[in-house]
């Protein structure tokens, strides 16, 4: 019995010997590199222009409860994006979002509604929603560093060359009470491409 014992612990010496050997020699000879320089990426294919009409942004200061058709008779928030692939036939797919900020968090989210009307090349006009679900971007896409919550506008794809202007109107829900006084909003609307 002795004897069976003594080769028993033999055998499990001689196997941990050759694990640390091996994991010993791989560690030894396995290659690794770290990267000092930041990787650079450069689109050609996509460009933003925003022009945000005589206000200059997006401005809900002293604002009030009001209906659709009130707040059309503001100025809009106006975009246009352009793909610019001038080789082949590269269609980029585009998410326009409207987005909360980390910042300064926004209370008043939950009673605002939008529209979001596209103005050119042909005018089409927007369904209007409230800003409740948050949208989960496509995992491929990187979000902007502070950014609280994004709510999706629109979803859509540009041909090579074609350009596509909107106008967003922001408003507080008329059937909001007097809860949403003093509460606030600022955001930033964010146009995100990918291939």
């Amino acid at each position: 019995m002795r004897k069976g014992y003594k080769i028993t612990l033999s055998v499990l010496t001689i196997m941990i010997l050759i694990t640390i050997t091996v994991g010993t020699s791989y560690s030894y000879y396995s290659v690794s590199d770290i990267q000092d320089n930041p990787n650079t990426l450069t689109s050609t294919c996509f460009n933003i222009e925003y022009s945000e009409g005589t206000n200059g942004s997006i401005n809900l200061t002293n604002s009030y409860p009001m209906s659709e058709a009130n707040a059309l008779a503001l100025t809009p928030y106006n975009f246009t994006i352009t793909n610019t692939c001038a080789a082949g036939n590269q269609t980029v797919n585009y998410v326009v979002t409207l987005n909360t900020l980390t910042a300064k968090p926004s209370t008043l989210t939950s009673s605002l509604n939008y529209k979001l009307n596209k103005t050119a090349p042909t005018a089409i006009v927007g369904t209007t929603g409230t800003l409740s679900t948050p949208y989960a971007l496509n995992p491929n896409v990187k979000t902007d560093e502070g950014i609280d919550t994004s709510y999706s506008l629109e979803v859509g794809t540009l041909a090579p060359g074609e350009s596509k202007t909107f106008n967003l109107y922001l408003w507080i829900n008329e059937n909001a009470n007097n809860t949403i006084m003093g509460q606030t909003f600022e955001g930033k609307v964010l146009v995100y491409s990918y291939i």
